[in-house]
């Protein structure tokens, strides 16, 4: 949600930018839409660190009480 957020404002930043034609404003969006790259950056890390942290077990979803068909 932050992500979508900044990307928004520095769309309208930037769209302002080029009505105003202001160089400032222009370096403005730009800076904001780096920020987004920052935020989503850590989401990424942040994710992929989340999925590294879990154990799988493969034999934690088989059922031992029952023979298998192929037997």
């Amino acid at each position: 949600m932050w992500l979508i957020a900044i990307l928004v404002v520095a769309a309208i930043v930037s769209v302002v930018a080029n009505k105003t034609d202001s160089a400032f404003l222009g370096w403005l969006g730009f800076a904001v839409f780096l920020c987004a790259v920052v935020v989503y950056a850590r989401w990424r890390r942040a994710a992929l660190a989340e999925r590294r942290a879990r154990v799988f077990d493969r034999e934690s979803k088989t059922v031992e009480d029952r023979t298998r068909p192929d037997r």
